[in-house]
């Protein structure tokens, strides 16, 4: 996987030129650049280029190409739209002169108004009750016939437990035959200090946010990976901001799926403390496609 100094030095993506900006890619264990990594960099290139006293509402994106692990990301951020209470970025992430990713970005200066929230699902576990991820992995995969931990960190996207602790209240859901609701959801926080700059964290949620999104909508679809193959692709990827983000106390984020067809999976998150505020909110439609082996 990778370090916090690793993770830190490549999420802060590089100044190159005014608007331009450069990022490395992060070595998951993954064949191709993860999508989160490059909405994190996109959003981190673009909240460089607004004043301070704006902070990023909404993002928009589009997956277009899938991204190459062995070279730098170049980010173009165009400065849209600079209102008296708004700013608009957009910004398209390059790779060999090509675009593999663009994204608008709102952004908007803080102000009161009318509040409320759905609230955390009532049923949710506390993080201090549940078994680190990777326990659990190392647990399945001694019971379980034809499971490892490889395939998992793979598949469910851990990571090590130095950097990023991750409890799902069920992983062995995520990994059977069984058929389940289009449901489920998992605490996260950063365990090393990343300091309290307020970009560090919304990078570190929006990387974060593509984390599981798809797996979702595969839960009533289970698969027999001895059998089958599955070609999936995050097609596009949307977030909202609605309150102060710290990564290094737990969050929990709760997904579903409230469609899938076509051979696309439209996947919905929304990320709340553990005292229930929600701070943001994701949207994803995404690829899948099962053939036989």
């Amino acid at each position: 996987m990778f370090s916090l100094q690793d993770y830190q030095s490549k999420m802060h993506v590089e100044e190159i030129d005014r608007l331009l900006f450069r990022g490395e890619a992060l070595q998951m264990g993954l064949k191709r650049v993860f999508g989160g990594q490059v909405v994190g960099q996109a959003l981190n290139a673009a909240v460089r280029t607004v004043e301070d006293a704006r902070t990023p509402h909404s993002l928009h994106g589009y997956f277009l190409r899938p991204g190459d692990l062995s070279r730098p990301i170049i980010y173009e951020v165009d400065p849209i739209r600079n209102g008296r209470s708004f700013s608009t970025r957009r910004v398209v992430a390059k790779q060999n002169g090509e675009a593999i990713f663009n994204a608008s970005i709102s952004f908007q200066t803080i102000e009161e108004g009318v509040s409320h929230q759905m609230d955390l699902p009532l049923d949710v576990p506390l993080p201090e009750t549940l078994q680190p991820d990777l326990e659990q992995a190392e647990y399945l995969a001694k019971t379980i016939k034809g499971v490892t931990v490889d395939a998992l960190r793979s598949f469910t996207l851990l990571f090590e437990p130095d950097l990023v602790d991750l409890r799902t209240p069920n992983l062995l859901q995520l990994v059977t035959t069984e058929s389940f609701p289009p449901h489920y959801g998992f605490w996260f926080k950063f365990t090393k200090d990343i300091g309290d700059d307020p970009i560090a964290h919304m990078t570190a949620l929006a990387f974060i946010s593509d984390k599981g999104l798809m797996t979702t909508g595969l839960q009533p679809h289970k698969i027999d990976f001895t059998q089958q193959r599955l070609i999936g692709a995050s097609l596009d990827h949307a977030m909202w901001f609605h309150g102060n983000i710290r990564v290094d106390q737990w969050i929990y984020y709760h997904l579903d799926s409230p469609r899938t067809g076509r051979n696309r999976s439209f996947n919905r998150g929304s990320f709340y403390t553990q005292n229930g505020e929600l701070i943001a909110s994701t949207a994803q439609e995404g690829l899948i496609r099962i053939v036989p082996k």
